[in-house]
């Protein structure tokens, strides 16, 4: 399969496989206390106002606000304690704990502390004036009837989860786990101990920084199919099998333009049996420029570069946001921050630049020391750094003192 390499825009290569892809993520009912970190895949309104009627905020007594119009400690205003009942008139005042339903007739609650007791007469002094509604949850003031919990998929947090027991549910349907399946490519590559690097070989860490990174996404259930050499024949028949089995396929190695990249080529093997369609082959990305990107009977297949920190960027800003433009994910967009530049960060006209950052606080502004551009394969500065600065295509790069925005990592 001679195909160069075209190196399409990330959004380009995100909208086409979005057009093509035939993926179908099924709802899955779960427990509330087993949907965090998980897609919504209803919206989710209430039935009920929240709280459904008026009630304390506070320990006191429920009264008439305008019976204590001139309380104060030198004229203390005595209402007749009522023990019980769910209504009161405005000559008394009824015992109340935080969250009880304020009884007819009142529409305040003085505060403990702003009474005193004659038990003897089973009278309340009211040592404070209490205007309407003062220390009262109104009905519908947290949540009222109508109003959207979550909506369908926003990415499940403690709130939500909350605010859904709030109206009485127990259970809620959410996407299914998305199944990707991650092969590494790679004769070189060994799993094991240091005694590696003494045979010739080389430590396979780009799999563990995928899979770890995957993991981090609690709706995603990544599957790892080992270390393939570089045989179009053996990495064909594992492609084969992730496909059948994931939703989504990601590789790793063997995508640059070397005789010894031969991932690309195995996509002859499959013609014959599979579908084949390519969306992009090389993406206009630094560092990640040999990633490509194909479906295999309308599921999505990327293949990543071999070295850690492509890969990463790769999984960062195309396989995860593909995965939320799909399902249309609300809430894992990065986390974005203003921060100043200490020093020049050089862009790529042409391609999209993902520069690693070590951002700091300095006076009252973040500062953000460019760590590196390049440099695909140094685990290190990905270790340095804490954000990610996107210099977008259309710019030179920033300069020393520019305000710019980085993504928090």
């Amino acid at each position: 399969m001679e195909i160069g390499f075209s190196y399409t825009r990330i959004d380009e290569c995100i909208e086409n496989l979005a057009r093509i892809t035939n993926l179908s993520i099924e709802a899955v009912t779960v427990d509330l206390d087993e949907a965090l970190n998980k897609i919504a895949y209803d919206t989710i309104t209430s039935p009920i106002d929240i709280p459904p009627y008026d009630r304390s905020a506070v320990d006191g007594y429920a009264l008439c606000s305008e019976a204590t119009t001139s309380a104060s400690p030198s004229n203390p205003i005595p209402l007749v304690i009522k023990n019980k009942g769910n209504k009161i008139d405005c000559s008394e005042a009824l015992p109340v704990s935080t969250g009880d339903r304020l009884p007819l007739g009142a529409d305040a609650v003085v505060m403990l502390e702003d009474t005193y007791t004659d038990n003897t007469r089973n009278i309340v002094y009211i040592t404070r004036s209490v205007p309407k509604y003062l220390n009262v949850s109104r009905m519908g003031e947290d949540i009222k009837r109508g109003d959207t919990i979550v909506e369908k998929g926003r990415l499940i947090k403690p709130w939500h989860i909350a605010a859904v027991a709030a109206i009485g549910l127990s259970k809620i349907r959410v996407y299914r786990g998305i199944k990707i399946g991650v092969i590494t490519v790679g004769s070189e590559l060994k799993s094991g101990g240091i005694d590696v690097y003494s045979e010739g070989g080389v430590i396979d860490v780009t799999s563990k920084l995928l899979m770890s990174s995957l993991r981090e996404y609690e709706f995603i259930e990544p599957k790892w199919y080992g270390i393939v050499e570089d045989s179009e024949e053996k990495i064909a028949l594992l492609l084969h099998r992730a496909v059948i089995e994931n939703d989504i396929v990601i590789t790793s190695g063997g995508t640059g333009p070397g005789s010894r990249d031969v991932t690309f080529n195995v996509l002859n093997f499959l013609r014959n049996e599979m579908k084949i369609g390519i969306i992009s082959r090389g993406v206009a990305m630094r560092p990640g420029r040999p990633t490509t990107i194909a479906t295999i009977n309308g599921k999505p297949l990327f293949m990543l570069s071999g070295f850690p920190i492509a890969a990463y960027i790769a999984l960062r800003v195309l396989v995860v946001p593909f995965i939320a433009r799909l399902l249309n994910i609300q809430g894992i967009e990065p986390i974005e921050v203003p921060a100043i530049l200490t020093r020049r960060a050089v862009g790529s006209i042409g391609y999209d630049v993902f520069a690693r950052i070590k951002a700091y606080r300095c006076e009252d502004s973040i500062c953000a020391e460019p760590i590196a551009i390049h440099g695909s394969g140094v685990l290190r500065t990905l270790m340095d750094a804490n954000a990610i600065l996107h210099i977008k295509h259309n710019l030179e790069g920033f300069d020393k003192g520019d305000k710019v925005w980085i993504q928090i990592l």
